[in-house]
């Protein structure tokens, strides 16, 4: 059949189908602003499909607008009143404007203010309905933007406080004190606070958020740096439905497992990045008996460079044996000794007869270095996939390894890897060196990226 003779209804279908993700803004060559420009009949149907525009990224300095300015227009009265799910890295005022004018049919904002602060002079009559279907909002706040930090930005004070909110994310920057009274935190299911947040906060807002499912708190801290309302912390954090819970301290955790309570609790994901830090184990325990959850997946990111011991690290795992499938040892920062040893591995080696620490493991993230002897690593990978041909009730199928050797005395292991890999084991060994390569390529690319829109 003709592409002239093709009935409108299958042209949408194709047009929704071929739709750029707008993972990057968009171009006159991308779709849909290139399928409006083929031809008039195509123009027509594309025009009549609001939710073909309802998706939109854009780049925009003080100067500069990418797209520009009319095609962001164009755009946002193409979209109808279709609801809107905006992308924006803004600095510019005129597209701000814009957005803003169509706050009303959001349902999705992301926007990046990191490099330029928020305009904050528009007549409030661009936002005087509110976002009354927002549903998702992220945020790079701007660091040093006094307005933001008091929260006199009108537009953001309706954002944070749109009544079907229920996802909610701040990066980096300096986390407004007034946002603790104006978001909904009883009606979030999702939250991630990447900026400085005092134990007293994180406190409030777990013992606030009676609907959470999942929560990343990334930079707790000791000292107060907001203003939280009035009250009580010795009252236990009780988040019944929260089943992902994410936490990163440069100082502990003390006062937050002391009161925390997560019955439903899946997924548990603990870093820190300072040699400094304490670490309560008994007070861990405490809160994981007082929890009695069954915690799928462990996280313990860069933990072993504070006091955690591998006696510790050893009750943790007999204590969640029962449950955990998914565990990760590992850095975010390449060559950090984060000091698995040879007892550990031993531990989870496979053995006919005698205890097998965490049986149910089918998923394993590790980051080994001096401490683990060469082969070790190989014959604890390999002792647990041959136990599960021999014995699949007693021990589950390692099905996924992904492995990083931080010093370059890893020959054997490397070796048993990529053979038990051709045998259909998933996942891969990376040596240390060649992952700083692949880091320095991507910082790269981010830079070139970077200047790319300056």
């Amino acid at each position: 059949m003709p592409m002239d003779d093709l009935p409108p209804e299958l042209l949408e279908l194709i047009f929704l189908r071929c739709h750029n993700a707008l993972d990057t803004c968009p171009t006159l060559t991308d779709a849909p602003i290139n399928l409006s420009a083929t031809c008039k009949r195509w123009k027509h149907v594309a025009s009549d499909i609001p939710s073909l525009w309802s998706t939109l990224k854009v780049v925009a300095s003080h100067t500069v607008s990418k797209p520009p300015v009319d095609i962001v227009d164009k755009w946002l009265r193409l979209s109808g009143s279709h609801t809107l799910s905006p992308s924006s890295d803004l600095g510019v005022f005129k597209v701000l404007e814009l957005l803003l004018l169509n706050m009303h049919r959001w349902r999705a904002a992301s926007f990046d203010f990191s490099q330029y602060a928020p305009p904050i002079n528009y007549p409030s009559s661009l936002t005087a309905q509110g976002a009354p279907q927002l549903e998702r909002f992220e945020i790079h706040p701007f660091s040093w933007s006094p307005l933001l930090g008091a929260l006199t930005i009108p537009w953001l004070a309706a954002v944070v406080s749109a009544p079907l909110l229920h996802s909610f994310t701040s990066h980096l920057g300096k986390f407004p004190s007034a946002f603790f009274s104006r978001i909904p935190w009883g009606q979030l299911t999702y939250l991630r606070l990447e900026t400085r947040l005092s134990e007293f906060a994180c406190l409030f807002i777990l013992q606030s958020t009676s609907n959470l499912v999942e929560c990343y708190l990334l930079n707790v801290r000791h000292e107060f740096v907001e203003d939280v309302p009035t009250f009580d912390p010795l009252l236990p954090a009780v988040p019944p439905h929260l089943r992902t819970l994410g936490v990163a301290s440069q100082v502990g955790f003390d006062r937050l497992f002391r009161f925390l309570v997560t019955p439903s609790l899946q997924t548990l994901e603990i870093a820190t990045r300072s040699t400094q830090m304490r670490w309560d184990h008994l007070q861990f325990m405490a809160f994981l008996r007082r929890s009695t959850c069954s915690i799928t997946s462990l996280t313990l990111r860069d933990l072993f460079v504070s006091r955690l011991a591998d006696a510790e690290l050893r009750e943790v795992l007999v204590y969640l044996a029962h449950s955990l499938t998914s565990l990760a040892i590992t850095s975010d920062i390449p060559g950090t000794p984060v000091g698995i040893q040879n007892t550990l591995l031993r531990g989870l080696a496979y053995r006919s007869t005698g205890h097998v620490l965490c049986p149910q493991l089918e998923n394993l993230v590790l980051q080994i270095g001096a401490f683990v002897s060469d082969g070790e690593l190989g014959r604890m990978v390999e002792s647990r996939w041959a136990g599960h041909r021999q014995d699949p009730a007693r021990i589950a199928r390692l099905n996924n390894v992904d492995i990083v050797c931080a010093t370059d005395t890893h020959t054997l292991d490397i070796r048993e890897l990529n053979r038990l890999f051709e045998q259909g084991l998933q996942g891969r060994v990376r040596m240390l060196n060649k992952l700083q390569n692949e880091v320095e390529a991507a910082d790269r690319g981010i830079n070139l990226r970077r200047r790319s829109l300056v």
